[in-house]
């Protein structure tokens, strides 16, 4: 079993929080608002991608005519809206990790705009379980590149290897080993059954 780190750093979306379908209808919202539709196997597909690639992605494969920035405005507009009325269910296992978690040290690391990934958190009612949350409003580049974890790290005061990150997609995973985090890929039922075993060897009686 993975030994117990000194700090958790968690993705948002899909690791932390149930956001698909909170994203896809903020997605379909602002490309009607330009007379598009996106596909949703498309959107499925590109699970982890930042938001301003997916739509450059989905203008390059699809020929669409509609303006990416707009359709970038519009849909964390719509994205951040839909948080506020409450469309932010926890991930069961996870959320519960980051509870039993308590006071150490621990932090959001999300591909998503800080608009986005606040309104989330609160949504889900998590916000204020985090010494910090690190955005692609905070870093130079999206995930794979590690800037983002390091700036979590660093804002911990913890070394990268002392940390354990959690994360739901490749580019996640694959920043985590470029900042030499120690991560646990969520969708696999081998890294939930760590995460339970976490859990109760934080919540067991001492």
């Amino acid at each position: 079993m993975t030994p117990m780190p000194k700090a958790l750093i968690f993705d948002c979306d899909g690791t932390l929080v149930l956001t698909g379908d909170l994203h896809f209808a903020a997605f379909t919202e602002a490309f009607a608002l330009q007379g598009d539709a996106l596909d949703l196997a498309f959107y499925h597909a590109r699970g982890g991608l930042a938001r301003r690639e997916l739509i450059a992605d989905w203008v390059a494969d699809s020929g669409s005519p509609i303006d990416i920035d707009r359709a970038v405005r519009d849909s964390i507009d719509a994205a951040a809206k839909l948080a506020r009325t409450g469309q932010c269910a926890p991930n069961p296992p996870v959320a519960a990790l980051a509870r039993a978690w308590g006071a150490r040290p621990s932090a959001v690391a999300s591909n998503g705009e800080a608009p986005v990934v606040h309104a989330i958190l609160r949504g889900a009612g998590l916000h204020a379980l985090f010494d910090t949350v690190v955005t692609l409003s905070d870093v130079p580049a999206a995930k794979p590149d590690p800037a983002m974890f390091l700036l979590a790290a660093a804002r911990l005061g913890t070394a990268p290897a002392d940390c354990l990150v959690l994360e739901d997609s490749a580019q996640g995973m694959e920043a985590a080993r470029r900042a030499g985090i120690p991560a646990l890929d969520v969708r696999e039922a081998t890294a939930l059954a760590t995460v339970e075993h976490l859990t109760r060897s934080l919540t067991a009686p001492a």
